[in-house]
């Protein structure tokens, strides 16, 4: 009981005393190097420029596009479903952009991606009717039975390029 009493005596001493634990602990540890958040950013964003430039590798992109996210690459097919505009044979450009990203760097937006940076390119292959969904109603002892067919409209999107178009950072010309 005497070496409990002791040791909480000890830490009382600590926590009492003008420097406590937490400045004991800062003072154990070696200065490390300290870098301000303005040169990290810099040499972050000349890091990303640099790979960009250099080593063209398989872009992947996460877009919004008629109220879901897709994860697309070059060569993706999409089936959306719901009415859509374009015709077949249509290029279209996909602005929305959440996410774009290489295996060595992602660009993240605050909803979206700054426009002009990412271009994401489309083209509309076929347009046509999904499978026929069956909905079948049926109340047990009562003779009642429904059953009623669905078809949805879907276009088939093939994803030409995924492309980080313009360097981090700079002034954007001509972005819509």
């Amino acid at each position: 009981m005497s070496m409990i009493r002791a040791g909480l005596q000890r830490l009382a001493n600590i926590f009492s005393s003008g420097h406590g634990v937490l400045s004991r602990f800062v003072t154990n540890i070696a200065p490390s190097q300290q870098q301000s958040v303005v040169e990290t950013q810099k040499e972050v964003i000349a890091t990303c420029n640099k790979l960009i430039q250099e080593k063209p590798s398989r872009n992947f992109a996460i877009i919004h596009l008629l109220g879901k996210q897709w994860r697309v690459t070059d060569g993706d097919l999409l089936v959306v479903e719901g009415y859509w505009p374009p015709n077949i044979g249509d290029k279209i450009k996909l602005d929305k952009v959440l996410l774009a990203a290489t295996k060595d760097f992602s660009l993240i937006g605050r909803p979206l991606v700054q426009p002009g940076l990412v271009t994401v390119t489309a083209t509309v292959i076929s347009k046509g009717l999904s499978h026929t969904r069956t909905h079948f109603k049926k109340k047990r002892r009562k003779q009642f039975m429904r059953i009623n067919f669905q078809r949805a409209q879907q276009t088939m999107l093939r994803i030409n390029s995924v492309e980080i178009a313009n360097k981090i950072n700079e002034d954007l010309r001509n972005v819509f």
